[in-house]
Formats: structure tokens, sequence, C-alpha cells
């Protein structure tokens, strides 16, 4: 199949290729007709317009034509070798969308980073659900009753917030219980009168706990107390039973908050949240073409030595969506089923993995072609759970993918390699955000898949996993280019 859309992006055994770029080739894209001129293929259609990449394929010679129209005036401009042949060329409409688009379809040079440099999207707001990082961008706002709420569930709001105010929790429990149990002890003290006996010197008085003269050496046995220090000076007598029951009530006052606050610490810093900060995400997702599919392809990939057990990965898509009652709904959310290696959605998380989703009619991405792509407002979230070897905690990383991350023609590099002289795999994570263009219909797979439609029609009995040797290039040049420019030009 692959085949079958190398050969229809020639016309008549024409390529449209500028003269001054060896290593480039420009293929024809559809376009509605800009700047109100009245411009068309001829058939009141839109014109088509010239994408620039640079071909995998170096060893092809550039020849013919350069075909490019201003995108701001409509005004088309034919650089040719041979003139004559322009007219006809012009109406290529299938080809490769490499890389992205060029800074500009004037005089650029050198690839754009992002779609929204375009002229198609250069409006548009870039505007996320969940951040790349994978925290959500969602802030709760007019809760009722909000303090109360997050009081009653305490150990939560504690482990959740940042680490300076629970440090700054921690050290406050601490402080306030010895500052309120020495004021206890003091007023225990000057109530039973030591302070003024040991200020007239009267050596008869029996204290309730000795050597406290005031509110500081109150403070110095609240201190001992609670956190079982005993220099010794210092000790609770028999003469008042309420000393006994505050000494025993700061005993277990002491435990309960150390164990209290060691709990919420420990909690953080064992979160599975951490644990997914060493779970990776592709920066970009690409389509391209696996086994004569069209698929939305991206990497995940764990850094550390200790595995990830029973890790899936899901995936969903979140744009606006109008039902048939008229119902707007923003944020409609609709499920993606992906699968790794021709399996489900569990890894075998040794090594980082491509996860692939099928562009078939149940995709949401079954009418977006190239072109749809860039003014498409969605966005794709992807999440891989699963189990933390170390600690038994499930864990969850986030992402997310906009239009303007999603680059279509383009492939992922291996990364894993085998070392001879360890007898090793590596994996290169300086590679892992690496594509390579690789030659991909800009069409949508709807259309795709009608085009297979009439050329079985024709009595190719070409299907969805033919071949790419199966149909030679001389049959699709002369026999079947015109019906699957046909079908395209209806459709776009």
């Amino acid at each position: 199949m692959t085949k079958l859309f190398e050969d229809c992006r020639a016309l008549d055994g024409q390529q449209l290729v500028g003269a001054g770029d060896s290593g480039d080739m420009a293929w024809a894209k559809l376009l509605p007709a800009a700047g109100g001129d009245g411009q068309t293929d001829g058939g009141g259609g839109p014109i088509p317009i010239v994408v620039k990449s640079t071909d995998i394929s170096r060893e092809k010679a550039p020849r013919d034509v350069l075909v490019t129209i201003d995108p701001d005036t409509g005004k088309q401009q034919v650089d040719a070798v041979n003139p004559a042949n322009a007219g006809r060329r012009r109406e290529s409409i299938i080809g490769t969308f490499h890389r992205q688009l060029r800074q500009s379809l004037k005089e650029a040079s050198g690839p754009l980073t992002r779609y929204r440099q375009t002229r198609f999207s250069s409006r548009r707001i870039r505007k996320r659900v969940i951040f790349k990082q994978g925290d959500c961008n969602v802030v709760q706002g007019n809760v009722a009753k909000r303090r109360r709420r997050y009081l009653q569930d305490i150990f939560t709001t504690l482990v959740d917030i940042q680490w300076r105010w629970t440090l700054l929790v921690f050290a406050l429990s601490f402080i306030l219980s010895w500052l309120g149990f020495a004021i206890i002890w003091y007023l225990i003290g000057y109530s039973h009168g030591d302070m003024a006996a040991h200020a007239n010197g009267d050596t008869q008085h029996q204290p309730c706990v000795t050597f406290i003269y005031g509110f500081t050496s109150a403070f110095l046995f609240s201190l001992e107390t609670q956190h079982t220090i005993g220099y010794g000076n210092r000790f609770v007598t028999e003469e008042c039973p309420e000393a006994v029951f505050i000494l025993a009530l700061q005993s277990i006052t002491g435990v309960f908050i150390q164990a209290f606050m060691v709990g919420i610490v420990f909690a953080k810093l064992s979160r599975p949240k951490k644990r997914a900060q060493t779970l990776l995400f592709s920066r970009n997702a690409v389509i391209c073409h696996r086994d004569g599919v069209p698929c939305l392809m991206f990497r995940v990939g764990d850094m550390r030595k200790s595995h990830i057990i029973e890790a899936h990965v899901t995936a969903q898509i979140i744009r606006r969506k109008i039902t048939k009652e008229g119902e707007t709904l923003p944020f409609y959310q609709q499920n993606m089923e992906v699968s790794c290696d021709g399996g489900d959605d569990r890894l075998m998380f040794i090594w980082p993995t491509i996860v692939v989703h099928k562009i078939d009619k149940d995709s949401p991405l079954y009418n977006l072609s190239a072109q749809d792509m860039l003014r498409e407002r969605f966005e794709i979230v992807v999440m891989l759970e699963g189990v933390v070897e170390s600690t038994g905690m499930t864990t969850q990383a986030r992402s997310s993918y906009l239009p303007s991350e999603v680059l279509w023609g383009h492939r992922f590099e291996s990364v894993v390699t085998f070392k001879r002289d360890t007898g090793e795999y590596e994996v290169d994570y300086t590679m892992f955000n690496n594509t390579y263009e690789v030659d991909t219909p800009l069409c949508s797979a709807r259309q795709l898949h009608q085009v297979k439609k009439e050329l079985n029609k024709q009595g190719l009995g070409l299907t969805d996993d033919t071949d790419e040797s199966s149909t030679s290039v001389a049959t699709l040049e002369q026999e079947q280019l015109p019906i699957c420019q046909a079908e395209l030009v209806d459709e776009l």
C-alpha cells in the first residue's frame, strides 16, 4: 500500500521538485483559495499549494518544476525547467507531509517547530488541560465551605500541600505543644506557691515539680517531658495529682504528634507521584503508516532500573462536540484504543516502547487530514499506569499532545542498540524524541479507505494489508491515478 501512495505523488511520471534544492521535493496540497482573487484549479475547487520538505531518499535527483502559491495574495509562481508541463503538474494532490511546514510558503528555509507559526493557526491560543509534565491545568473555584472541607481531611491536605507549608506545620506543631504545656506547668507551680516559696527561701516547701522557678524552667521541663530527654534535675513529685495527670497527657500528646507528622513526611516522600517523574513521554506524537494502516504513535520510557509492573497505557481525546439535539459539549472525552507492538495496552516496560493508535473507522482521527490537523482543536491525553516494583504502590504518569505537537509523516528513531563489547543492550535517551521523515499521504484515513475501495472496483484487488510491491508503478500512473485524484478532489 505504501507504494500506491508513492506512485500517486507523481502525475504522468513527473514530480514537483525545485530546481535549486537537490535534496528537497515539493508536493502539492489542496487548500482553500486565498485572497478572494478567484483562483481555483479550473473547476471551481481549491488551488494547490506546495509544501517543501526534505525527502528521505536523497538519491532522487531534482527535476522539472517547483510550483508555489503565496498564502496571502493567492498568486501562483512557477519556476519550471519545462514550463509546458507545469499546468497539469499542479493538479497533483497527494504527497508527503514532512516534518512541518517551512517557516513560510514564500521564501523561508528551515523547518517549522510549531504549526502555530503557520497562517492557519497563528491566531490560536495554546490551551491545554494536561501540561506536558502531567499536572492538571484546572483550578477549583467558588467552592462552598472550602476551608472547612479541607480541615476535615487534614491528613490528605498536609500531604498534598507544598513542602514549605508541611515543614511549617511540622515545626509549629512541636513548638506550640511545648509552649502550651509550659504554660500549664507554670500555672501548676504558680498556683501551688512553688515560685513564691523559692523567692522566700523556704526550703521546707514541697513543690509539684522540682527546680521550676519561672516560665523558662517550665518550658525546659515541658520539652524534656515530651521528648523523654530526662536530664534528671526536674521531676514531678507526689504533692500535686494534677501534675501527674498532665505528665501522662503530655507524654501521650508528644507520641501522637511525632507519629502524625512523621507519617505525613513519609507519605510525601514515598508518593507514587514522585515515581512518575522518571517516566517519560515523547515530546511529539507522529502520524505515519504501519503495515499499510495510518497510525498515531507516541513513545514512553522509564529511566530507572526498577521496573513498573503491570504497566498499561490509556489515551483519550478531548475536543468540542455538538450533539444531534444541538447541545454543545466543550470538553467531550472519547477513548482511543492503543496497543503496543501488536498486543494490547499492556507493556513489557524494559525499554522505551512506541504506543500505537490505529486510525480506523472507530478512531476519532478517522476524518482528519493533514490540513485538518492544522485547524482542528483537540487535546490527546495519554496516561501510563502501573505498580512500582520497589514499593508496591500504584503510580500514574500523564502527558498530552496538541495538534501542533503531532508530526504528520514522521517516524521515531530507534533508541536501543546492542553493545558487543559488553554484551548489553543500551538505551540512548538523547534520541528519545528524535524522528525522521517518511512518505505519508496528506489525506485522511477515510479518504484513503475510499481510494482503496475505488481501486478494488477497478479490478486491482487491493486490500488494507496489500503489500507495497503488489502493484506496478506503470499501472498506477497510467490507469489508476485519475481515480485517486478524482476521489480526493471530491473529499477535499
